[in-house]
């Protein structure tokens, strides 16, 4: 969008001050140069044009009820919702840990005793031309893991991260790896607590590997919390579960080989539910509705809110209010 304003149009926030859209224009400025990159590709050029015009207007919402500043709520926005999409995938990660949020909490009234321990399982890296096997085995791995009569739960959650850098010889090299979120019973802290090289044995055995991998696994439950409570424990783990797929940073790391990472990775499933955690956890995409927030136009008062637009410029790379509705 051109930066050219209409007399008295454009309420821009001083730079020296608190900018409530500031947040939102960080996660924005990661737009350019990621579709810098897809466009040297030619089957990446439309994916390059949805992310170019991703979010160019906005509502956001200011909450006056507050005595401190508060960071702009987004209520609305034309998202494009591609992977690749940093703005996009800053709110995918948002709505994720709103569901699983909403979601452990349910699943906790049902299940009070039950507490979440957070397991990661790597295998070795592989060449970025390879990387689309290389997940599919890595999922077909982790659904054998679950099968096994030592997997302690039925309720689990899984996330799948990559990450990417350069080799020495100048080629890209990728690193899939599983991040879960197991809850499971009191008896695991006790006659059946599975210690890490067990997890490490069984991961081996069922990723079918010729080597030792890097396997962790952790209690959520961190040092100065009131108690040590099932909920809590949750809590604990649910940012760490619902991180990023891959880092906008990263991405750019991979240069002319964006276009190359974005056809591995399509149509591959990053996150996932066991089927007995589905009704508490949805298992299917976050859509478009769920990267807004526009639910919180009904939980505050008129009085304690400012409704407003919001434009982005590409020159000053930020977003800046267009007008109060």
């Amino acid at each position: 969008m051109s930066r050219v304003a209409p007399r008295g149009g454009l309420l821009r926030t001083p730079q020296s001050h608190f900018d409530p859209l500031g947040n939102l224009s960080r996660h924005r400025q990661f737009n350019r140069p990621i579709c810098r990159q897809l466009v040297k590709d030619p089957e990446t050029l439309d994916l390059a044009r949805r992310i170019a015009n991703c979010s160019c207007s906005i509502k956001v919402q200011l909450d006056l009820s507050s005595k401190e500043l508060q960071e702009a709520s987004l209520l609305g926005a034309k998202t494009c919702n591609a992977r690749l999409c940093p703005f996009c995938e800053w709110r995918r990660t948002r709505a994720w840990r709103a569901r699983l949020m909403r979601g452990l909490e349910a699943f906790h009234l049902d299940f009070p005793k039950h507490k979440a321990i957070f397991l990661t399982l790597t295998v070795k890296n592989c060449k970025l031309d390879n990387l689309g096997d290389q997940m599919t085995e890595l999922h077909k791995s982790w659904n054998r893991l679950t099968k096994l009569s030592f997997f302690p739960t039925e309720y689990w959650f899984r996330r799948t991260e990559v990450t990417v850098s350069a080799s020495l010889l100048g080629s890209y090299q990728a690193h899939p790896h599983i991040h879960a979120l197991l809850l499971v019973g009191p008896s695991y802290f006790g006659r059946e607590y599975i210690k890490q090289l067990e997890w490490q044995r069984q991961w081996m055995m069922s990723a079918r590997l010729d080597y030792s991998p890097v396997v962790d696994v952790r209690n959520t439950y961190k040092r100065g919390m009131r108690e040590s409570g099932s909920l809590q424990s949750s809590r604990a783990a649910v940012t760490e579960a619902a991180k990023y797929a891959t880092k906008a940073t990263n991405l750019l790391e991979l240069g002319d080989a964006l276009g190359e990472f974005h056809r591995q990775l399509a149509y591959k499933r990053l996150y996932a539910s066991s089927k007995l955690l589905q009704p508490y956890v949805k298992d299917c995409d976050i859509q478009k509705d769920e990267l807004v927030e526009p639910d919180l136009l009904t939980t505050m008062s008129a009085a304690d809110v400012i409704t407003s637009s919001a434009s982005w410029f590409e020159d000053s790379q930020e977003y800046l209010f267009s007008g109060l509705n």
